[in-house]
């Protein structure tokens, strides 16, 4: 079979940095080892829908990736188009938004099938199928509509407990000089599937998509996944992020392998990821320093207990202190990662806020605002108690977005949204000051400024715009 997978990324801007689909490139290898011949197309930097026409005209099945609510939008453009071009071609929808809602998906876009969960068999044998003319009704993870019209969603297949049978991304088919060149600064990797966490900001879209639980690769088969990149891009420096949810939940022994594996490979890596403030002990931290780690985002979200348990988060802000001290220890910058303008909040909790920050030094600073996002338990809380003000606008459900434009989706009973965005102000001015005041952080904008002097002035003046209360340059406020 001839396929073509498809990043509907059409005239979209990343309000949260340019990064490439490791998950739908793992379906290109999927389909590849299955036999099937595959084309992936990437909209990202088209200037035209109709760039890429030639490359699916020939195509028996086109699928397209939808990854977030926010994006529904593109993926329905996208495909439209394409099913002009080809319009024989069985289309077939999948990821992250069609695996949480794949009746909404099936309603909303003219796709013929829709995959929910994790895809690498599924799809291959969805392909298979198709192409030897065999009758696809039972196929486990599909869903779609029946000769009535009705929508059927078969039941899914066991999740694999053993990931490291997945195949790497097909990272041969991305024009990663563009992505390069346009913003990007890291490759994406994943060294694990799933969250054992309740955080009720993520639940239960994660467990939708990933089957529950957590399952992890081991670091021979990320060491093989690193040395397989670094030969693509023909060095053995690599700058990389790790997407997982919590990295960390590997222990310090798999940290251990791992950073001796990279030396027994000769890779250099400058490594950075996000994760919880209680997965993290002095000994890890020490461990992958040594491996490559330089940057920690961390989820501290509030230095308010109350807050922090309305989200049934796990932590605490004293958690947040030890993990930012033993950061700065081994030389990790740590990043406060935020979330302001929870219903629940008050004044006293963003002051609480506020003082978590002073006590943390933090290396960097990202405020984001509280969004409902559909699939997760905070949207259906917001809505049921009336605190939902825009359940329509898709673009609401992007909290990165809601940062740059200062606007949000959920009314606030004890503040304003004004007085939301004053401490969204007021932390940007600590940020600032902290990368000015800062020693290592001078130090580093410096070597910065040596060996890539575009991305020194970049940073630079998000700083100097930091002190006027906004990072990112103002934007129109839309509702």
């Amino acid at each position: 079979m001839k396929a073509a997978l498809v990043y509907p990324r059409w005239d979209w801007v990343e309000y949260n940095g340019l990064a490439e689909p490791v998950g739908l490139l793992q379906l290109v290898s999927a389909l590849r080892e299955g036999g099937h011949k595959v084309t992936y197309l990437d909209y990202s930097f088209c200037e035209s829908l109709d760039e890429l026409d030639d490359q699916v005209k020939d195509s028996d099945m086109i699928g397209v990736a939808v990854s977030a609510a926010a994006k529904l939008s593109r993926a329905e453009i996208v495909t439209t188009h394409l099913r002009k071009v080809n319009p024989g071609a069985v289309f077939l929808g999948g990821g992250a938004y069609p695996s949480i809602f794949p009746e909404h998906t099936l309603n909303a876009i003219s796709f013929d099938y829709v995959l929910v969960g994790e895809a690498e068999e599924s799809i291959v044998e969805l392909a298979s199928a198709i192409d030897a003319g065999k009758d696809t009704s039972s196929i486990s993870n599909l869903a779609f509509r029946n000769t009535n019209g009705d929508i059927v969603i078969n039941p899914r297949r066991h999740v694999p407990s053993d990931i490291d049978v997945l195949p790497f991304p097909a990272r041969d088919v991305v024009d990663y000089d563009a992505y390069l060149q346009n913003g990007m600064h890291e490759f994406g990797v994943i060294t694990s599937r799933g969250c054992p966490y309740n955080c009720m900001y993520c639940k239960p879209s994660t467990d939708r998509i990933f089957g529950g639980g957590i399952r992890f690769r081991t670091a021979e088969n990320v060491v093989e996944e690193l040395a397989e990149l670094a030969r693509l891009r023909n060095t053995d420096n690599l700058p990389v992020f790790f997407k997982d949810d919590t990295i960390t939940l590997h222990p310090t022994e798999w940290f251990e392998a791992f950073r001796d594996g990279l030396k027994r490979r000769n890779l250099k890596l400058k490594w950075h990821c996000a994760t919880r403030v209680d997965t993290v002990s002095r000994s890890k931290l020490k461990v992958m320093a040594e491996s490559g780690c330089h940057c920690i985002s961390y989820g501290v979200e509030s230095g308010s207990q109350r807050i922090l348990d309305f989200y049934r988060k796990g932590t605490t802000p004293e958690q947040a202190v030890s993990a930012f001290e033993w950061s700065h220890e081994f030389g990790i910058e740590a990043t406060a990662m935020l979330m302001i303008g929870c219903p629940m909040e008050t004044e006293r909790d963003l002051e609480a806020t506020y003082s978590l920050l002073r006590k943390l030094k933090p290396d960097d600073i990202v405020v984001y605002f509280s969004t409902a996002i559909p699939g997760r338990e905070i949207h259906d809380w917001a809505k049921r108690e009336g605190y939902l003000t825009d359940d329509i606008n898709a673009e609401l459900f992007d909290p990165a977005r809601n940062r740059a434009f200062e606007v949000m989706n959920m009314r606030l009973p004890f503040m304003d949204v004004d007085d939301v965005i004053h401490w969204k102000h007021k932390i940007e001015r600590y940020r600032s000051w902290r990368k000015v005041t800062s020693i290592d952080n001078i130090r580093k904008w410096i070597g910065d400024l040596m060996h890539d002097p575009a991305s020194a002035t970049r940073k630079a003046g998000l700083v100097l715009r930091g002190f006027s209360g906004r990072r990112s340059k103002p934007c129109k406020r839309t509702e």
